[in-house]
């Protein structure tokens, strides 16, 4: 599946934009804090319904105005085509439509349009706490099935009403233990997919560090959690007291995390910046081959800024990589347009070029027909 067309009105920096893309590469030119990256935002918002950068819906819409529009078309593998709009409001009112019918639930729409974005704030992966890494399992797990979705949504639900019994003075047992066994079976499922997919990621992260680094460095990933020892029901039962103690359940799938590791040491204690955003473009790139691997289409691929602190050997393992068979459509940033020249002369195939400037963007130059 690709994006054929988008428009945007009042999002951000971009009073009106209406863009026609390639299927294969397209790249967005210009210097920093022109627009490039409020773009992809709007293409991950339409897949996501939400931001990249966990803003509020409200610090979407441009300062002067009280509501933002986006229109995505879309072309599936099967020439098969999918609109998708949505409209915010400074109200707080958020209307997603799939070709014209309005979702009862938002959570219907995630998956349908798969999207990976690889950008600057991804170092919180690294150095961000642990919910940082939990957000990203979540993520994942919930661009390749709903059930998911409902599942940590129920638990985390689940969880405040525990805790907030755990604080009442009075502690009715029967209603607790009603409680324990509902998050105990929800929290056992969750550990069960989150286990199971970091051992699905962790051969591909190494596969791809190993390519973009030339295999100079080893790398690993761990799952890091409290069920790994026992069932979440056999620990709430052992650690009630304290719960109780405390005011708080102190065990469960909400202190998860998981563990990126560069040779025998922790990444982000020993890794240099060029070997820690290696890494983060190889999990990312792990997430894309996941993806494709459960739902049977390729996400799109939105790369932000993806060639500050990387060498010149490392940015042609990872161009490499993305132009090969199985990759689809690719939106690329960067400031510097003698590199872009460089990378799509070295490329070729089907592109797009824009410029942009002050949330406007110019069409350049194209090699894809299809594109007028």
């Amino acid at each position: 599946m690709h994006l054929s067309r988008l428009l945007l009105s009042h999002f951000k920096n971009i009073e009106n934009a209406d863009l026609e893309f390639s299927a294969g590469i397209n790249v967005l030119y210009g210097d920093n804090g022109e627009g490039k990256t409020n773009l992809l935002e709007g293409i991950y918002y339409l897949s996501v319904c939400k931001s990249s950068l966990q803003v509020q819906d409200k610090d979407m819409i441009d300062h002067n105005s009280q509501e933002a529009a986006f229109f995505g078309e879309y072309t599936t593998d099967a020439g098969m085509a999918e609109k998708i709009s949505c409209l915010l409001t400074r109200q707080g009112e958020k209307i997603f439509k799939r070709n014209g019918k309005r979702y009862e639930k938002l959570s219907s729409h995630v998956g349908l349009i798969p999207v990976v974005m690889v950008s600057p704030q991804d170092t919180s992966l690294v150095f961000g706490p642990a919910e940082e890494r939990r957000k990203y399992m979540n993520f994942l797990l919930s661009q390749t099935g709903s059930d998911y979705l409902q599942a940590i949504q129920e638990y985390n639900k689940l969880l405040f009403q525990r805790n907030r019994l755990l604080k009442q003075e009075y502690l009715p047992a029967d209603v607790l233990d009603a409680l324990d066994s509902s998050l105990s079976s929800r929290g056992d499922w969750i550990h069960e997919k989150r286990a199971e997919l970091c051992k699905l990621l962790q051969p591909h992260v190494i596969h791809y560090y190993e390519l973009l680094s030339a295999g100079k460095e080893q790398v690993g990933l761990s799952y890091e959690s409290d069920l790994n020892r026992e069932n979440m029901a056999t620990q709430l039962k052992k650690n009630r007291q304290k719960d109780i103690n405390l005011q708080y359940t102190g065990t469960g799938v909400q202190r998860d995390d998981i563990h990126f590791s560069l040779g025998n040491h922790a990444l982000k204690v020993c890794g240099s910046q060029g070997q820690q955003k290696t890494y983060l473009l190889a999990l990312k790139l792990a997430q894309f081959s996941l993806i494709r691997q459960m739902k049977g289409v390729a996400p799109i691929l939105l790369l932000d800024d993806v060639f500050d602190k990387l060498d010149a050997r490392r940015v042609a393992h990872l161009l490499h990589l993305v132009t090969k068979n199985g990759f689809g459509q690719i939106f690329l940033t960067d400031s510097n347009k003698v590199r872009i020249e460089e990378i799509i002369h070295a490329l070729g195939g089907p592109h797009s070029i824009y410029r942009v400037n002050g949330g406007v963007f110019t069409y350049e130059k194209t090699t894809d027909q299809s594109i007028k």
